[in-house]
């Protein structure tokens, strides 16, 4: 670049992260000439470009580059470039620098980061805590005071508790940052044209207090707005007494401090401004003082709002270096007025003129929203700006602290006793403790195991499991004991409310079970003709449910049917599964019981549904409160496997278990206890009192002992392999292609089933039916009347070449080749995407997973042949060695 200094030709400056700029000058060449360059390269310089032979060496970087200026003009480095070869996005790790608050979770996608916050918690480091409820009006910021106790932060133009009074500010009054990390601030439109030059005139009145003075932020416009150590910025503060004025222009922060305030004026004057690189400053009658910014750039280049007196989410940690005030402005500003040479004349911030773009907790000069409040009971009203609440004394609370402090109330002295998770119930005199799952005692602060719960429905006792689909049927099997004609043994809804929508509900009424549900239209009840024995010696079994509307009842063996007269079918629920009650019972749909909802008073021991058991103890259960144990032993029904005896120990118990079998529940075939299965494979019994190995994928041998690939699987008709889809987030669900090769001597089997193979999910199945090829789908409605292709027989170990392709709801086949199905399983198109959920099976389920229950029986056995070329929806073979399976042996090599 041309050089200022007589006697230098030319001469180079470069500066790193902020430290002192380097020099290097020349005096040989003979004349100062302007320097034009033709093309810029950012990383590395093509082959076919030449350099000058004094260049050097040129080396590729391998890295980032972030940000470019040239000649004081940013330039967006993808959007801009006219060329580019091997480029990817940055992984830089922004969350080893960047700690989020409260337990939030730092996630960056490599070009940026964010906090994904708990409930509860909002900001760019989940640093403020937020209301449950949010009552406030008119966009206020709702934070909570206490329990259940709130501040409404308001708007500009806006005060009261709520923030529903209007209010006309002509000289902003600031707070700073109040008691809940908030600061008032009010936001401007970018100010154009200050690139290069500017001037601001502005005058304040400082609050009377210490921490006015201390560090608080006046004015800020920067980058980015939450920008790293480097971004063009401009602030001005208040630090020790001092005004001070710092401005970065991208190659180091410069810095003017003014003289200590006198603080005997009432009003303050700042005059402040810059031209390219030097800076001044000028407060009251101090002298002028200026400075030059380090570094060779001129422009200023930023981009957000121009923010007065506090920042929007004020945490300094997002801020740049020399920007990052602890505080944001105390006291009143009467006016500030910018001006630029393109402009000439001062002018106020906004646009239009003096008028904010958002703000909060502002308030006018020499008036506070106390004047209209009354605390009572010896409170103390609090104003931040328009800002307004009481501060109440021990014993009160509410907005204006009329209310007492209830005995539960964090607030009470002294607090309750209640143990951490347990609920705080208040009383006339006195509270009680609800206890969570796993704990008893007066205040819950005794441990308890559960194995066969007890339930108290004076107490509100209930738990919960997580659902799943039983959208087209429901079966349910249930074993109880009861202590009262009426509650609640089974509960699950649309949606947690009394206008709940759909629902199902199994109930106690008066000593009759009732089985009671609506898919939308009426609601269906089923009623047993015989009572319950109440006196605690009967364990009584439900079996109930429905299939489609028609609905079924069974009371120890007496069954009560009913097929219902209505066009809806399916069971739409979106509730976990409620056993014993529902917390609150108020959100109980008031058509699923007969009478008032109340919870159940007994035992239950065994609930299946769909043929999947729940697992009944403080481990099991995703929630619930005030449950016991039936016998208050760790003896329940079924603790022990396979007819075992359950023995109490003490607080614990052992089994004893029958001969074959042992280990702690009887669960372990006797044979397998000193098994030398190999390598993570299964020991299963035989008849024979002896056992086999069943090999994890890529070992064989008597006990797994030998390593083994291959490209072909041959399945043995306990086998399968399971495959995870990796790229399932972005795939087009709504079109499917799976080609594979298969041979086989069988007549029946699973080939593929692609879909989670658990209760309503979709899917997608091929196999073998009767020495034909059977193809069955479910995309969320129904099961399609499985499609058959008859015209061929699949035996004597020959290949087959099948493709399947799903394209919304029309389904092709081909063989070998040929097409042989086209359907359309529903013109409708209600739905048409296949949710997969990535999984893919071939050949079977795990073990112990039937096929035929599993399928429902649309397929009646596991797959025996062998599988090999398998494809899934692009042109990449799966490797089938590297998923997930047992007993698949190679079928490389064979006919």
């Amino acid at each position: 670049m041309p050089a200022d200094s007589p006697g230098v030709a030319c001469m180079i400056e470069m500066t790193a992260d902020g430290k002192p700029p380097i020099q290097k000058k020349d005096l040989k060449i003979s004349q100062a000439s302007q320097v034009h360059f033709e093309s810029m390269f950012l990383g590395h310089v093509p082959e076919n470009v030449k350099t000058h032979k004094k260049a050097g060496p040129i080396y590729g970087l391998k890295g980032c580059i972030g940000e470019l200026q040239v000649n004081h003009k940013e330039y967006f480095i993808s959007e801009e470039a006219l060329h580019g070869k091997n480029i990817e996005n940055c992984h830089a790790p922004w969350c080893a620098h960047h700690q989020c608050h409260n337990n939030g979770t730092c996630i960056s996608d490599g070009e940026d980061w964010f906090c994904e916050c708990p409930r509860l918690y909002s900001g760019k480091l989940c640093q403020f805590a937020t209301c449950e409820n949010d009552p406030c009006r008119n966009g206020a910021t709702c934070v909570p005071k206490s329990r259940p106790d709130f501040v409404c932060l308001c708007p500009y133009g806006r005060s009261g508790l709520l923030c529903t009074d209007a209010i006309d500010i002509t000289q902003p009054r600031f707070s700073g940052m109040d008691a809940f990390g908030h600061t008032s601030f009010l936001a401007y439109s970018r100010i154009p044209d200050i690139g290069f030059d500017y001037e601001f005139h502005l005058n304040f009145q400082l609050a009377n207090n210490h921490s006015a003075l201390q560090n608080n932020l006046i004015l800020f416009t920067g980058q980015k707005g939450h920008g790293t150590d480097g971004d063009d910025f401009l602030a001005v503060g208040l630090r020790n007494g001092s005004v001070v004025y710092n401005y970065n222009l991208g190659s180091g922060v410069a810095s003017i401090s003014s003289d200590p305030l006198d603080l005997s004026l009432g009003i303050h004057t700042v005059h402040l401004g810059r031209f390219l690189q030097r800076g001044w400053l000028k407060v009251d009658d101090h002298k002028n003082k200026s400075i030059i910014s380090p570094g060779k750039l001129v422009g200023l280049n930023v981009f957000s709002q121009f923010y007065v007196g506090g920042y929007s989410e004020y945490t300094p940690d997002l801020l740049p270096h020399g920007a990052d005030f602890k505080n944001g402005f105390q006291g009143c500003i009467f006016s500030i007025q910018v001006r630029t040479r393109k402009d000439g004349h001062f002018r106020r911030l906004g646009n239009p003129e003096g008028h904010p773009s958002a703000g909060r907790s502002v308030g006018q000069c020499d008036t506070s929203p106390c004047s209209l409040m009354n605390c009572g009971n010896g409170g103390t009203c609090r104003d931040s700006g328009s800002t307004v609440y009481c501060d109440c004394p021990t014993g009160w609370k509410g907005a204006f602290c009329t209310e007492t402090v209830s005995t539960c109330d964090p607030e009470h002295d002294p607090p309750h006793q209640c143990s951490k998770g347990a609920t705080c119930v208040s009383l006339p005199h006195g509270y009680t403790c609800f206890c969570p799952l796993g704990a008893t005692g007066a205040y819950c602060e005794q441990a308890l195991s559960i194995s066969d719960p007890s339930f108290r429905s004076h107490e509100l006792s209930w738990m919960s499991f997580a659902s799943f689909h039983i959208r087209k049927k429901t079966h349910i099997q249930l074993q109880f004991r009861p202590f009262s004609t009426d509650g609640i043994l089974f509960y699950v809804a649309q949606h947690l409310q009394a206008q709940s929508g759909d629902f199902l509900c199994i109930s106690l009424v008066n000593g009759s079970v009732q089985l009671r549900y609506n898919l939308g239209d009426r609601t269906i009840i089923l009623e047993t003709l015989q009572k319950v024995n109440i006196n605690g010696s009967t364990w009584h079994v439900i079996k109930a449910g429905r299939v489609g509307a028609e609905g079924y009842l069974d009371l120890d063996g007496i069954n009560v049917t009913e097929k219902a007269n209505i066009k809806m079918r399916y069971l739409d629920t979106n509730t976990d599964f409620y056993i014993g009650g529902v917390s609150p019972l108020s959100l109980v749909n008031p058509m699923a019981t007969a009478n008032e909802a109340v919870g159940f008073q007994g035992c239950v021991r065994e609930v299946i549904i769909n043929n999947q058991e729940l697992q009944l103890t403080e481990l099991g259960a995703k929630g619930g409160s005030n449950v016991g144990d039936c016998d208050g032993t760790a003896c329940g029904y079924d603790v022990c496997r396979n007819r075992g005896e359950c023995v109490v120990n003490g607080t614990t118990f052992f089994c004893r278990c029958l001969p074959h079998w042992t280990g702690n529940t009887c669960d372990l075939s006797v044979h397998c206890v000193n098994n030398l299965c190999l390598h993570q494979s299964l020991c299963i019994p035989d008849q024979s009192f002896s056992y086999s190995c069943l090999c994890a994928l890529g070992w064989v041998g008597r006990y797994c002992e030998n390593k083994t690939s291959f490209s072909t699987a041959k399945f043995m008709g306990n086998s399968y392999i399971k495959y995870i889809d990796p790229h399932y987030r972005i795939r087009n669900l709504q079109f499917t292609i799976v080609s594979f090769n298969f041979s086989t001597t069988e007549r029946e089997g699973l080939i593929v089933w692609i879909g989670k193979a658990q209760n309503e999910n979709d899917f997608l199945a091929i196999g073998l039916h009767n020495q034909t090829l059977k193809i069955a789908v479910n995309l969320g409605e129904s099961i399609s009347v499985p499609m058959i292709y008859s015209h061929g027989t699949f035996c004597c170990n020959l290949w087959h070449h099948i493709t399947i392709i799903q394209n919304q709801t029309l389904i092709k086949a081909y063989l070998d080749g040929n097409l042989i199905l086209s359907e359309d399983i529903d013109p409708q198109k209600k739905f048409v995407s296949l949710n997969y959920d990535g999984i893919i099976y071939l050949g079977g389920f795990e073990y112990g997973r039937k096929v035929n229950i599993v399928t429902q029986e649309i397929f009646k056995r596991n797959f025996v042949g062998k599988i090999k070329d398998v494809f899934f929806q692009d042109s990449n073979k799966i490797e089938l060695i590297e998923s997930e399976g047992y007993n698949v042996y190679t079928g490389d090599g064979e006919n």
